[in-house]
């Protein structure tokens, strides 16, 4: 059918309801999104959300990215939670609030709140740091998804985390391993395993297999190297891979074609940016500040950079780029894909 093959935008599927009575019934029924959704499988970038500190009634700001006719309206996504953004994946939102997660679909406003369980409560010993949510790629349609917690337990040097099913609406057993962590980001989903960084200066990553449930830190090979004030980045390769971004300085390294070889991780190095001459920055001055990554989609591959000169959103296929923000502030970008169409 002529109408699967649209471009999955916003602005497609209202348009196309105008033609004729015909089409918008088939547009607005949701037999047909659902089909839509999965003919398209990747759902564009429709913007990011950011902590706004200059805003006392809604702390999360959403900022949209694409162009008229498909320009989403900041208000139309208010976030309905002052908790900590933990990030965004399968058109969900996911939010920290003390001990309880809040799971939000920002194109239906529809959202369900969900206390951890007990060893993983944020108190004295326990940290609360990483956080990751699985909806219905498909769009099979309800308000189905599984939910990740990751807490850092100071005492003992251990991370633990469990699995939430909204189907079942139980927490999974406890999993853990020994391991430090100084930093925290959104994981990177790619195919069953999310990969959050966790320690910022050597590279380590907290893999967990989410069809079987467990967890291992993995280390970069020396032949990856970061250099000191580097920022790293896991993404998801083209292919379906994990790749990995090194962002040191102006100058942005990707790696692909990567193997896990025990606790180790080696990958060829693919391409070497300079974002200097890609974004046209200025010579930087003695004081000037290094570059760093703040945000990644990967469904779409993007990354999202902060310089000197302001916040700027790059595809990494294509190495196209637009400059989002002035943002003089190093804060974290989350970046928000989904399907926005009629009946939403």
């Amino acid at each position: 059918m002529i109408l699967l093959r649209l471009p999955p935008l916003p602005s497609s599927l209202p348009r196309a309801s105008l033609v004729s009575k015909l089409w918008r019934r088939v547009v607005s029924d949701p037999g047909f999104r659902r089909r839509f959704r999965a003919h398209h499988k990747a759902p564009p970038l429709l913007g990011f959300f950011f902590h706004n500190f200059n805003l006392r009634s809604s702390w999360h700001v959403f900022t949209p990215t694409l162009g008229a006719p498909d320009r989403i309206p900041s208000a139309r996504f208010a976030c309905p939670s002052k908790g900590s953004f933990l990030g965004c994946r399968h058109g969900l939102a996911l939010l920290k609030a003390g001990s309880t997660a809040v799971v939000w679909d920002p194109v239906t406003g529809r959202r369900t709140s969900v206390d951890f369980p007990p060893e993983l409560t944020p108190n004295r010993n326990v940290t609360a740091y990483h956080g990751a949510v699985l909806g219905d790629p498909a769009g099979s349609g309800g308000f189905r998804f599984r939910l990740i917690m990751v807490s850092y337990g100071v005492f003992e040097g251990t991370l633990r985390a469990s699995i939430y099913d909204s189907d079942s609406g139980n927490w999974g057993e406890i999993i853990s391993t020994a391991a430090f962590s100084d930093y925290f980001k959104p994981g990177v989903l790619v195919g069953n395993k999310l990969y959050w960084l966790i320690r910022h200066r050597s590279g380590g990553f907290l893999e967990l297999d989410v069809d079987r449930r467990s967890l291992a830190v993995i280390r970069l090979s020396e032949d990856i190297p970061v250099p000191d004030g580097a920022h790293v980045q896991a993404l998801r390769t083209r292919d379906g891979g994990l790749g990995l971004a090194v962002v040191a300085k102006r100058r942005m390294q990707l790696w692909g074609s990567t193997a896990i070889s025990g606790d180790v991780v080696r990958g060829v190095l693919q391409k070497t940016v300079d974002l200097e001459q890609l974004l046209s920055l200025p010579l930087p001055s003695t004081d000037a500040h290094e570059s760093s990554v703040v945000g990644y989609d990967e469904d779409t591959n993007t990354i999202f950079v902060w310089t000197s000169m302001g916040v700027f959103m790059i595809q990494l296929d294509s190495m196209e780029f637009a400059k989002v923000s002035e943002d003089t502030c190093i804060r974290g970008y989350y970046p928000f894909a989904s399907f926005y169409t009629p009946g939403n």
